[in-house]
């Protein structure tokens, strides 16, 4: 149920909010999947969308120095023109670096895969649970508490927005590969590539309908609604438009 009323003050609250969560959820997603790489000993390199992860002394390898010196360089995707001896030598280098560092296990990518979306639904199960424990407090006044596990919750947005910006690549990009976890664990898991994806999907809209209308009052449901539409779409624009590349580069 909404009633249709909006309330500025608060609307301004929760649009910031929204773009600050969002900033946040992306980055805590990606330490999900660095704890389960550090658990089994890997390298990391975290980025501000994405992280990777290497065998260990990969990343200070003097033959990987070298390479990425060539590359600086020159214009790798010019590669086709280069020296013949810069050609040779870069594969030369990459030859001992593959050589010297077995490829990652299928199991250990999985898990780490599963690192991020478990992250994300822990993170957003937390909330819940604060606000099953704050059930009676809450129904005498809606405080900051409540407003901060109501966020936590609404972590698992992250799956609807997946299927969504996959859905969309499907439609109108006429895409058919995704790189979105959830596919990547389908894919390990030998399932249909949309499976873990809609599964994803199934919870996290039952617990954002669950917070939206079951958890949030309703004289700020409509303004809740609106300005976080609002702000979690502009504050994922702002994070990988510009802002996350500028803080990590």
């Amino acid at each position: 149920m909404l009633r249709f009323h909006f309330l500025p003050k608060f609307s301004l609250v929760v649009f910031c909010s929204f773009i600050l969560f969002t900033i946040i959820g992306t980055l805590s997603h990606e330490f999900g999947h660095i704890a389960v790489a550090k658990y089994f000993g890997y390298d990391i390199a975290l980025d501000y969308g994405s992280m990777n992860y290497f065998q260990k002394g990969y990343l200070k390898d003097p033959a990987l120095k070298e390479l990425n010196n060539i590359v600086a360089e020159y214009d790798y995707n010019t590669y086709g023109s280069w020296p013949t001896d810069m050609k040779s030598k870069v594969e030369a280098l990459s030859l001992v670096l593959d050589k010297k560092y077995p490829s990652i296990p299928d199991t250990h990518a999985l898990y780490v895969a599963l690192g991020g979306p478990l992250q994300t639904l822990l993170t957003s199960f937390i909330g819940l649970l604060i606000l099953f424990f704050r059930r009676k407090k809450r129904k005498d006044q809606f405080k900051l508490m409540d407003w901060l596990a109501v966020f936590m919750s609404l972590f698992a947005l992250r799956e609807v927005f997946n299927y969504a910006q996959a859905s969309y690549s499907v439609i109108c990009l006429s895409k058919s590969s995704f790189h979105a976890d959830e596919f990547k664990i389908s894919r390990y898991l030998g399932c249909n590539e949309w499976g873990i994806p809609t599964i994803s999907l199934i919870i996290g809209l039952t617990i954002s309908f669950y917070i939206i209308f079951k958890i949030i009052p309703i004289k700020y449901r409509f303004s809740f609604i609106v300005s976080g539409l609002v702000g979690g779409i502009l504050g994922f624009a702002i994070w990988f438009g510009f802002l996350g590349e500028m803080l990590f580069n």
